[in-house]
């Protein structure tokens, strides 16, 4: 049999397609009597091997990718656009966001509220795009289409 790696990105597409079908097969419902709710009493388990299986997965996960200096690099870079563009929008929502989405969102919320409702509901690419227009010098005109 080939290593996952010769296969190419079809080979591990396939293979993480088999983990998912391995662990919604063979997941099990354990019930913590310690909680009321009934959501929270509810816990996805599995049998011991799998369990210590998870947790290697779980493991090479976080050293291999979650650890490495691009990822939090990344979240950074999100986290500051999301702020920017919150404390940008905040200033002139009902100038700086399209009118039908401004009064698409609830106007009994606070303006704040709106304003994060707005953000929430940006893809990436969107939120990049307009974080761009409105503070990368150079980017975009009137004419652009969002």
């Amino acid at each position: 049999m080939n290593s996952l790696f010769d296969e190419g990105s079809d080979g591990r597409k396939k293979f993480i397609g088999r983990l998912v079908n391995l662990f919604v097969t063979e997941a099990t419902i354990q019930f913590q009597e310690q909680f009321e709710h009934p959501l929270l009493r509810m816990r996805v388990g599995f049998d011991s091997l799998l369990t210590k299986f998870l947790e290697r997965l779980k493991n090479v996960t976080r050293d291999l990718v979650v650890s490495q200096a691009a990822v939090p690099q990344l979240e950074r870079r999100g986290q500051r656009v999301i702020k920017s563009l919150y404390c940008e929008l905040s200033s002139r929502p009902e100038s700086l966001i399209p009118t039908d989405a401004w009064e698409s969102l609830d106007p009994g919320d606070t303006k704040e509220r709106r304003v994060c409702d707005y953000i929430a509901g940006m893809t990436d690419p969107y939120a990049e795009k307009i974080y761009h227009r409105l503070f990368t010098p150079g980017i975009g005109t009137s004419r652009d289409e969002l």
